[in-house]
């Protein structure tokens, strides 16, 4: 019988499918900024980000849960599925991070894991224009 927290990762995976797919999400693009690395032969530090597509819904904040200091007005909640479009494993968004959504780069401020007994059933994304 399957565990209850792998039927949970199947329902947020299904349900923040792109909706060309059947689910209720878009597409979104996540991108890291790599490691850095020293070019001997140019003398410069060079980055080279990693980009991955995946899918999410964007959901906004409460009118009460804007602060002004943690929260801004403006400020987005993007629910992120735990995979990438071709089905393999999602890297965990961080801080620093970018998500390109619905025509919008958005700055990750903060990210949420929906981490159950060890399985990852999606992250909820902190999201700043």
């Amino acid at each position: 019988m399957t565990d209850i927290h792998d039927r949970g990762r199947a329902l947020t995976i299904r349900m923040l499918a792109p909706r060309s797919k059947g689910g209720k999400g878009l597409n979104l693009t996540l991108t890291k900024p790599g490691q850095k690395a020293y070019d001997p032969a140019t003398s410069t530090v060079i980055a080279a980000p990693q980009a991955f597509t995946g899918s999410g819904l964007r959901e906004s904040y409460k009118q009460t849960d804007i602060d002004g200091t943690l929260i801004h007005q403006g400020d987005v909640k993007l629910l992120v599925s735990p995979v990438q479009a071709d089905g393999t494993d999602l890297p965990e968004p961080a801080t620093g991070d970018q998500i390109r959504f619905d025509g919008k780069v958005l700055k990750v401020i903060s990210v949420e894991p929906w981490n159950y007994a060890g399985v990852a059933c999606g992250y909820e994304v902190q999201g700043r224009a």
